[in-house]
């Protein structure tokens, strides 16, 4: 049995482009240096407590 989709004829049609500023592109970089530094701070405090 075979199942049959299909859609509407103006779908997919109309393109609609999502406009950034330039301010979320800054917000998400600095979130990402954000995170690695704070993983990178957890794993230097953790050496630290297991080297003593």
């Amino acid at each position: 049995m075979a199942t049959r989709v299909s859609a509407q004829p103006e779908f997919g049609g109309k393109v609609i482009i999502a406009k950034r500023s330039g301010n979320v592109k800054r917000r998400a970089w600095i979130t990402v240096f954000a995170a690695s530094a704070l993983f990178w701070l957890v794993v230097a405090l953790s050496v630290w407590c297991l080297w003593e």
